[in-house]
């Protein structure tokens, strides 16, 4: 299955997000409003779709005990200045079997352009995923984005999930993940967020269910706010198993008359269960700062140096 080739404006903005895209021949799914630009599966890698008005409903499967080598890149935007999107895809990695995910939203002339995606993912017995997701909503903060997602994860299974806003704008965001896991079943999430503006509103809710027993799971947040921008992080993980594991990792700075909150909330409905917490909220270490400036950075040289030692 192919079609036609990634437009050139989408790959010139995955470059600048520090993401290279090979050939066609890449397992790929690429959509425009609701349009089907390219797309190409190999053997092990089932892709179906169908569109609607203003989106696309996608299924995603990959086969038993079958190992996808190369990334399945996934990519969906809107090229103009304002459109709506829905993105609505089921990914199912069947027993044993391994995969990685690469997906970028794209929205590079964002003045009205709302994008909502509803994912659906189901790892099944020892299956391993790992799903990256990269964004980019342009300069004029005028991108409203809602990822929601929920991931059901069986025995034995491994779950990772790495978000990461950081060029651009980010405009309104406001992400939901749900995961549950079963018995010695791993989850990892890392949200990686920079707000630079007045205009700039982030949440991020992330739920974690320790169901089984012996599941783990590491939730954590690197975020930086500036210039008037605003963010909110709500980390939940419940353990009800025994001898399940848990920790919420959360670390946000504010740069000027900026906002940020964070909330971790630990739930134990087991006497074997043991989750644990860290959070900091705060302004750039000020002997950070000068040690830099000492060594010839500039104030806004070294602010950017330390942002992007948080967000890395």
């Amino acid at each position: 299955m192919s079609k036609n080739k990634v437009p050139k404006e989408f790959i010139k903005t995955m470059q600048k997000c520090g993401i290279l895209m090979e050939k066609n021949t890449f397992p790929h799914l690429c959509v425009e409003s609701n349009k089907i630009i390219s797309a190409q599966k190999i053997p092990g890698l089932k892709i179906s779709y169908r569109t609607f008005q203003e989106g696309v409903k996608i299924k995603i499967v990959v086969e038993k005990e079958n190992s996808i080598e190369r990334p399945i890149f996934l990519c969906f935007g809107v090229l103009g200045k304002e459109g709506k999107q829905m993105i609505l895809p089921q990914i199912i990695l069947k027993e044993h079997s391994k995969a990685k995910i690469l997906a970028f939203c794209v929205f590079p002339r964002a003045r009205n352009v709302f994008h909502k995606m509803e994912a659906e993912i189901k790892l099944k017995k020892g299956a391993e995923l790992f799903y990256q997701e990269r964004h980019y909503h342009g300069e004029n903060f005028g991108a409203e984005v809602l990822p929601n997602l929920k991931v059901s994860i069986s025995q034995e299974a491994t779950f990772k999930n790495e978000f990461v806003l950081d060029k651009g704008s980010v405009g309104k965001l406001k992400i939901f993940l749900k995961a549950q896991l079963k018995e010695n079943a791993f989850c990892e999430i890392f949200n990686k967020v920079i707000g630079k503006g007045r205009k700039d509103e982030i949440e991020i809710y992330d739920e974690i269910l320790l169901n089984g027993e012996n599941s783990r799971s590491l939730n954590k947040i690197r975020g930086v706010v500036i210039g008037g921008g605003k963010m909110f992080f709500k980390g939940q993980t419940e353990a009800k198993a025994k001898n399940a594991r848990g920790h919420i990792d959360c670390q946000e700075i504010v740069v000027g008359n900026s906002i940020a909150q964070s909330l971790p909330v630990i739930i134990i409905k087991n006497p074997q269960a043991r989750i644990t917490h860290e959070a900091s909220v705060g302004k750039i270490n000020q002997k950070e700062l000068e040690t830099l400036m000492t060594r010839g950075l500039s104030e806004r040289q070294a602010i950017d140096f330390i942002i992007k030692g948080v967000i890395k």
